[in-house]
């Protein structure tokens, strides 16, 4: 039977702020128990939007899915025809039997990534 929950998410940028134009976003709670196994989406919402950030949105879930025995995670990508603009990077723990208040989670740009890996010469025309 299906017991549906939500919760609400803030997502936000480490630095640039501006969504690009009709950009898709994806948030997931994902199972990620499995260290040896990609991850397992228990619930997933995906819309279009551009702007600025920060994103308020309200993940549902049927909490019949969710074992306390494991760990979950929260997971979000920002792509736009798809390529990859944000991403977070860093492990968004949660516990869906637990969670209050507002999730807020921090995605980074991959371009200034990639910028900042590479000496901001890796796209340059040669």
């Amino acid at each position: 039977m299906t017991q549906l929950k939500s919760f609400n998410v803030e997502i936000v940028s480490s630095s640039d702020n501006r969504l690009p134009p009709s950009g898709q976003v994806q948030l997931s709670l994902l199972d990620v128990s499995l260290a040896d196994a990609p991850a397992v989406s228990q619930a997933e919402l995906r819309l279009r939007c551009g702007g600025v950030m920060p994103i308020n949105l309200q993940l549902a879930f049927d909490s019949s899915l969710i074992d306390p025995r494991r760990t979950y995670a929260l997971s979000v990508r920002i792509e736009k025809d798809g390529k990859l603009h944000f991403i977070n990077t860093s492990r968004h723990p949660i516990d869906p039997y637990r969670v209050f208040g507002t999730q807020r989670v921090v995605v980074d740009s991959v371009a200034g990534a990639l910028e900042g890996m590479h000496g901001g010469n890796l796209f340059k025309d040669q």
